[in-house]
């Protein structure tokens, strides 16, 4: 029998059948639950739903017909009479998703945003087997720059309404994040990145270029499902709003290349709607991680998604993006000897203030070095910060 979509091919070590059976899949990257969805193309399944976990929000009633709309790497999509449509997934990978509608705080500060929350579901075992959304019609990614800028700007805006709910910056498990993909995937590249405090992390929202609801206003996100590859191999931790955009603009740059330019304007058009501070001042630093470190991420993400799914392409193209990692690396190599003269003048200082004080100088001399010191120290600080790589 053909596996569909959304089974991982690329790391399964077992049969569907089996792991059915067991109601575990074992995969090269971990162990992730299951749960057998034969019965949800029936009527009846909806009519009677199961009696365990929780059942929240709206669940359709009176169900007269169930229509597969689609599968992808999530799980399945119905669509429930004309009222609903309904997210199946098999996989389970945690209720990031209905966490989002079902606590109110979240809900109201996404209620006026360009995201379609699901309105009800099925949750059991802390993962999310069905999310229920109002029924919607899909809209194909803008294949124009300017579409892209209001996506990229509306992200902005998505998570500039989650700040109320933010969390300090968490370098470590980032890099920790990255440490996990790089010891699975054996890119040939190794990145490690501090991060200022302008950088913080944002309650999870799944944001896919794939997954758009058309409307009125223009294209709206569908709040998704963690991904398989990233809850089998990553922590759960929350992201700043960088890793979204970061994502977002990998995925376009799949459907059409993009130059120094055209990641400036998407760069421009989210920190014009995302809150100043995440944007401004040394935030968007290469030396300080920066977008870069979160293009990074994004493409590690794109190589663990092919592995799972056997996509060759997109880990030829992932691969490709991940040689060039290398000459960037080397650029901030050379800026970390910029970055030592600020320690070398520091050590002048500390050098002339000891030699005047036991008499190895004259005051004129300590303060002739001391002088020099700070200036070498200024110079080269202003060098390191010029030659610092741009976000785009």
């Amino acid at each position: 029998m053909e596996e569909p979509v959304w089974w991982p091919s690329g790391v399964a070590q077992q049969s569907m059948k089996e792991a059915r059976e067991a109601g575990e899949l074992r995969t090269s990257l971990g162990r992730v639950q299951l749960w057998d969805i034969s019965d949800v193309h029936s009527v009846a399944w909806w009519q009677t739903p199961p009696g365990n976990g929780t059942h929240w929000g709206q669940w359709p009633k009176g169900v007269a017909s169930v229509e597969l709309v689609g599968e992808d790497a999530y799980g399945l999509m119905l669509r429930i009479d004309d009222a609903y449509l309904a997210r199946i997934s098999p996989l389970l990978v945690g209720e990031d998703t209905s966490r989002l509608a079902r606590y109110e705080p979240w809900s109201e500060a996404l209620k006026d945003q360009s995201i379609v929350l699901p309105i009800g579901g099925w949750t059991a075992g802390g993962h999310d087997r069905v999310l229920l959304y109002p029924l919607f019609e899909s809209s194909p990614p803008p294949t124009d720059l300017e579409g892209m800028n209001a996506l990229a700007a509306s992200i902005g805006r998505l998570h500039g309404s989650m700040v109320p709910f933010e969390t300090p910056n968490t370098e470590r498990l980032w890099n920790d994040r990255l440490k996990a993909m790089e010891d699975e995937l054996k890119p040939r590249t190794l990145w490690r990145a501090p991060h200022t405090q302008a950088t913080v992390g944002l309650p999870h929202l799944h944001l896919d270029l794939n997954h758009l609801a058309n409307s009125e206003g223009g294209p709206h996100w569908v709040a998704m499902p963690r991904s398989l590859a990233d809850a089998l191999v990553c922590q759960p931790e929350r992201l700043p709003s960088l890793a979204s955009l970061m994502r977002f603009e990998r995925q376009f740059a799949r459907r059409q290349p993009l130059d120094e330019s055209h990641r400036k304007a998407l760069l421009e058009s989210w920190s014009n709607a995302a809150p100043k501070t995440w944007s401004k001042g040394k935030a968007l630093s290469t030396a300080l991680g920066g977008a870069w470190v979160w293009r990074y991420n994004a493409v590690l993400e794109q190589l663990l998604h092919a592995r799972t799914y056997g996509d060759a392409d997109l880990e030829q193209d992932s691969l490709d993006w991940l040689g060039e990692v290398s000459r960037l690396q080397a650029r901030l190599g050379t800026l970390r000897m910029w970055k030592s003269g600020f320690w070398v003048g520091l050590t002048g200082v500390i050098v002339a203030y000891v030699g005047n004080d036991w008499g190895t100088f004259t005051s004129m001399q300590s303060w002739l070095l001391a002088a020099g010191s700070i200036a070498f120290a200024g110079v080269t600080n202003r060098m390191y910060w010029a030659k610092d790589p741009l976000p785009y």
